[in-house]
């Protein structure tokens, strides 16, 4: 994947993630310790978002990590059989 790609993918995500919490907060009626934020569905709604979207990032970084440790050992895998050549 490009840098441009990749750049556009995280502009993307945090721009819903931008737009979800402004919507979030918008919403929220002027009352002392209420509001939509403090109601249970919203709060494991937001919880589980923040959590997604981590995972999400976390696992990007994961794939990125492993695919460069098999490209090291495939170049190496490859510069040791051209050496016995």
């Amino acid at each position: 994947m490009s840098i441009w790609k990749k750049a556009l993918a995280t502009i993307i995500v945090l721009a819903i993630i931008a737009i979800g919490t402004y919507v979030l907060l918008s919403s929220q009626p002027n009352q002392r310790g209420g509001g939509v934020l403090a109601s249970p569905p919203i709060r494991t709604f937001v919880t589980l978002t923040t959590v997604g979207v981590s995972a999400f990032i976390t696992g990007f970084g994961t794939r990125d990590v492993i695919s460069r440790a098999i490209a090291t050992r495939n170049r190496l895998k490859a510069a040791r059989q051209a050496k016995k050549v």
